[in-house]
């Protein structure tokens, strides 16, 4: 008796899981396009920053170039009034002039040690903090990868018990589970003209009474009548002269 009285269940399982797989899959692809754009916005995230922190580089090195010209002005305007030094009040007017160069002077080097120092700082301060905030609302977009879950658990078949739904339908059998182990309350009640042990007994767990044989009588008298399924030994009725039935 080949009959699973698990088959519906373990099919059902099959289909649960060949949906759990196409829906793994799908979260699995779209996780994967979510990486792919993580990787492109990263690689925007780093060319923006190289261009911020080469822009404030730039603006430093334009401060710089404007400084030195304007120190060169400053040079030449002096110079270019400069007078000879005649004593008394010219010269007093020469020292003034060049005080005033020299503190322009020192204003501008203030200016240009400003912009390669503490604002060149601040601008890649603000590029890195600019560029560290990008990657984290990048990342965020990325979510989590797909988890598989719990597997789906596939029922054992049960061919015993689809055999004693069988025995209940028909009332009678070609082929049945006979093993003693798996038979309770065994009563005989007779014996075959063969010379086969008939008896009266249910199957563990179920109340239904049956008649037949066992399994372990029939090998010693007929071994080709026997076969093991489930491990568990098993009689074909049609082999012996006793049809086994609900009683």
């Amino acid at each position: 008796m080949c009959v699973d009285a698990n088959a519906g269940a373990r099919a059902a399982a099959r289909q649960r899981q060949r949906e759990k797989n196409a829906v793994f899959e799908q979260k699995r692809l779209q996780f994967f396009n979510k990486e792919t754009s993580l990787a492109r916005a990263q690689n925007r995230n780093i060319i923006g920053y190289g261009r911020d922190l080469s822009d404030a580089y730039v603006r430093a090195i334009y401060a710089q170039g404007k400084g030195r010209l304007r120190n060169q002005q400053l040079v030449a305007n002096y110079f270019s009034k400069k007078k000879v030094d005649e004593g008394g009040r010219s010269r007093k007017f020469g020292q003034k002039g060049l005080q005033n160069l020299l503190r322009q002077q020192t204003e501008i080097q203030g200016v240009v040690r400003n912009m390669f120092g503490r604002n060149l700082a601040y601008a890649q301060t603000g590029a890195t903090r600019k560029f560290q905030a990008a990657n984290a609302r990048a990342r965020e977009k990325l979510g989590v990868p797909a988890a598989y879950g719990a597997p789906v658990m596939m029922p054992p078949s049960d061919r015993f018990t689809g055999a004693l739904q069988v025995i209940s339908t028909v009332g009678s059998v070609v082929s049945a589970f006979s093993d003693i182990k798996l038979k309770e309350k065994v009563q005989e009640v007779g014996m075959s003209p063969k010379g086969y042990k008939i008896y009266e007994f249910n199957y563990k767990g179920n109340d239904t009474r049956y008649r037949g044989v066992m399994a372990q009588d029939v090998v010693k008298k007929n071994p080709m009548a026997v076969g093991i399924t489930d491990n568990y030994l098993t009689v074909d009725y049609s082999k012996i002269d006793v049809a086994m039935e609900v009683v």
